[in-house]
């Protein structure tokens, strides 16, 4: 695990980062995990843009697009700004790739605990025997039982993963064999209706797709998932962007 500006905790095995302070839990997709791994690992080092898409994508590299690992790594910046670290901790070096920002710092640590061994009033801590009073051991117990158990649910309610607030969008028809969401704040339904019919490959046999305009630009976002990304975090999806009013 890793401590980063001595607030949020990085562990790449769960695929989380915890503020620490307020308890902030987010969940990574695996490609955004692999890549800020690999750029913690190598502080000061400018990563290319192809040796991120090999170590986030593996053999799956040679057909990931430009635009599926910009975004990876937008949702990456996005995901360390909601536990309150700067959106450049990972930086854009121009025509040479990324790279974990100079000012970031990085602490390796090991979380442990201690053999506590309770027999009436007698601990044994680390191999010392420490006379503690009873009702001092059954409280200490009790409170850190109470502690475990809100913890888990703590975690539980506050992990965020993708498309999570995203709800099922209704076509009226079968257009595909594939589940569809849109995002709740969007009001380009006609949109999606038309780009589905446009292309109908987006919704192949099996397939989640959840879908985003942007009414400022008036662009449309598909991300095209193996599985459903709002609760697996190993889901492998792509990202095609459409323009809407040429649809």
């Amino acid at each position: 695990m890793y401590l980063i500006n001595k607030l949020v905790e990085y562990d790449s095995e769960n695929k989380t980062l915890v503020n620490h302070i307020t308890g902030r839990t987010i969940q990574l997709q695996l490609p955004a995990n692999l890549c800020f791994l690999y750029l913690v690992t190598h502080p000061g080092e400018i990563i290319s843009q192809n040796q991120l898409m090999v170590v986030g994508w593996g053999e799956r590299n040679d057909v990931t697009t430009p635009n599926t690992f910009y975004q990876a790594i937008l949702t990456l910046r996005n995901a360390l700004a909601e536990v309150g670290l700067p959106r450049e901790t990972v930086k854009t070096i121009s025509r040479r790739g990324l790279m974990l920002s100079e000012t970031t710092e990085v602490e390796v640590f090991i979380p442990t605990s201690e053999q506590v061994i309770v027999h009436k009033d007698t601990a044994v801590v680390g191999g010392v025997t420490m006379q503690r009073p009873a009702w001092l051991i059954i409280t200490t117990t009790a409170l850190l039982l109470i502690g475990l158990i809100n913890g888990a649910l703590l975690y539980k309610n506050r992990l965020a993963m993708p498309f999570n607030n995203y709800i099922p969008l209704s076509t009226g028809t079968r257009i595909g064999a594939c589940q569809l969401f849109y995002a709740p704040n969007e009001h380009m339904q006609d949109h999606y209706l038309r780009l589905l019919n446009n292309y109908p490959n987006l919704c192949a046999e099996k397939r989640y797709v959840f879908l985003t305009g942007y009414s400022k630009t008036e662009r449309i976002a598909a991300f095209v998932c193996n599985n459903d990304a709002r609760r697996d975090t190993a889901a492998f999806c792509t990202t095609h962007y459409f323009w809407a009013h040429e649809q």
